[in-house]
């Protein structure tokens, strides 16, 4: 009987180990269940953490790449802007060059038609016997000189007056007559310059300044 019932105190104790297990290992089962779902729950997380990560990773590169591209596109806007700053400055140099060019042009231009209209200028060949004498007049008398060599004549007060004759075709004489002063720190001003077309030892008298120049050329 005592064994018995000893038996059965012993198989009480281990149902009831058995069952302490049975329950130690079902909240265990439910801890181990519990940390699963939350490490799941920490993985899901972190993926999506991962994707919003790559994303901001892709922005920022994206980011990058569009700072990038706008400091280039800054760089070579400043590069075109200092072209063009240097192709105005460029512009600025050849219209003055060529301002300064139109005006030589223009200068030349009006010299060249001075020039064709003084030699254009028909001169009157004066008779001797029209010539009426004036108290201006100086007369240089008849002159022999050589064709294209200039000579010159005092006719006082420090006035001088020059004389060119050139030979024509159709055996006149053109005569260029300058009348000049020299100045007292021994420089030499042109006072007038007048031509004249006369025969060869023709007597004639043109008007140089306010003076009445007459003379006879010869060549020798």
């Amino acid at each position: 009987m005592t064994n018995g019932k000893l038996k059965f105190g012993v198989l009480v104790v281990a149902l009831l180990g058995i069952a302490a297990l049975l329950v130690l290992q079902q909240l265990e089962i439910k801890r181990l269940a519990a940390e699963n779902a939350d490490l799941r729950t920490q993985l899901s997380q972190i993926a999506s953490l991962k994707d919003s990560n790559e994303q901001l990773a892709e922005h920022l590169k994206a980011a990058v790449e569009t700072s990038q591209a706008n400091q280039n596109e800054l760089m070579r806007l400043r590069g075109q802007g200092s072209r063009l700053r240097q192709l105005e400055e460029e512009n600025m140099q050849l219209k003055a060059q060529r301002q300064q060019l139109d005006r030589q042009i223009s200068e030349a231009q009006l010299a060249a038609a001075s020039s064709q209209q003084a030699q254009a200028t028909p001169v009157a060949v004066i008779n001797p016997a029209t010539i009426i004498p004036d108290l201006n007049t100086t007369d240089l008398g008849t002159l022999e000189l050589t064709d294209g060599i200039a000579a010159r004549f005092d006719l006082g007060g420090g006035t001088n007056c020059v004389v060119t004759p050139t030979a024509l075709s159709d055996g006149n004489l053109t005569m260029q007559i300058k009348a000049e002063v020299t100045n007292a720190d021994g420089t030499v001003s042109e006072l007038a310059t007048s031509r004249i077309t006369a025969r060869p030892g023709q007597h004639c008298s043109i008007s140089v300044g306010d003076r009445m120049i007459a003379l006879a050329v010869k060549l020798k």
